[in-house]
């Protein structure tokens, strides 16, 4: 009888055991979700500041102004350390550190590829500029810039299991300048 009741509390106590396990796997599947959640709308909202708004504004001003050579005219001015190009290259590095921070998270596996495609590839005008804008000025300020971050940012945003071979550029030596 004493047997029974042993392998009868030992069955209940292993019941209890994948009870907590299964709930202590939901907790754990909540606060991460809450986690991605919470940066989401940190991300979203760093992008709607008007300062970023200012930021996204300069950067295009910038190019419609100064042309074809901008990206040059930049990496010039800001060397001779002239004051509006100081400006521009604060805007510059805001709009680069808010798309760099979503890849970085993402690379390091904190959020899925979903959270990328939401909070960056959907953003109008905000790809485009980095792309367009922010990529050619971080290139004349240093030739040596990590290319593949812009090709890899590129390829999260692209729609498809081809995107990768959609890619313009592959990387190149790794840049510690932002």
């Amino acid at each position: 009888m004493k047997r029974y009741l042993l392998v009868l509390l030992e069955a209940v106590s292993a019941i209890g055991a994948a009870g907590a396990a299964i709930g202590s796997c939901n907790a754990a599947r909540a606060t991460r979700q809450a986690i991605e959640v919470q940066l989401y709308a940190q991300i979203m909202h760093e992008y709607a500041a008007p300062a970023m708004a200012q930021s996204l504004e300069l950067l295009r001003t910038w190019k419609e102004q100064k042309g074809p050579q901008f990206a040059q005219e930049y990496g010039q001015r800001l060397q001779a350390g002239e004051a509006d190009a100081v400006q521009v290259d604060q805007a510059r590095r805001q709009v680069w550190f808010h798309f760099m921070t979503v890849l970085r998270l993402y690379e390091a596996e904190y959020i899925p590829e979903v959270f990328v495609r939401q909070s960056v590839c959907s953003e109008t005008g905000g790809l485009e500029i980095l792309l367009e804008i922010v990529k050619p000025m971080r290139e004349a300020r240093n030739l040596n810039t990590n290319r593949a971050e812009f090709a890899r940012l590129l390829q999260l945003c692209q729609p498809g299991p081809q995107a990768g071979l959609l890619l313009p550029e592959e990387g190149g030596p790794s840049s510690t300048q932002p």
